[in-house]
């Protein structure tokens, strides 16, 4: 995929998508998994790698920029971080509250 393209493409999902950290994205090749995201509490990093077709290359992308939106939501503790945390709650109070010895 041509770097220009690329770089539309990450300025599009920025537009589209924003995040209020800041997001690297990086293509490199490598020999195992076609993408990651890692976040250290500050700032995102998105691996892409390189050596996938055109079409790989977008999906993965794709697909860790939706990484990154979760994690966003998860770290702001917004409305999808809350409803989970109302869902493992509540199974702790009907399943697991008894397993506990106070």
């Amino acid at each position: 995929m041509e770097t220009k393209n690329f770089r539309a493409l990450v300025k599009q999902l920025r537009t589209s998508f924003p995040i209020s950290s800041t997001v690297i994205v990086r293509r490199s090749q490598a020999k195992k998994n076609c993408g990651n995201t890692t976040f250290d509490g500050n700032c995102y990093r998105i691996r892409i790698q390189s050596n996938q077709s055109t079409t790989s290359q977008i999906d993965t992308l794709l697909h860790e920029w939706a990484h990154v939106c979760a994690m966003e939501a998860a770290y702001k503790h917004e409305a999808s971080w809350a409803l989970l945390f109302g869902q493992i709650y509540d199974a702790w109070t009907k399943n697991f509250k008894e397993q506990i010895n106070e």
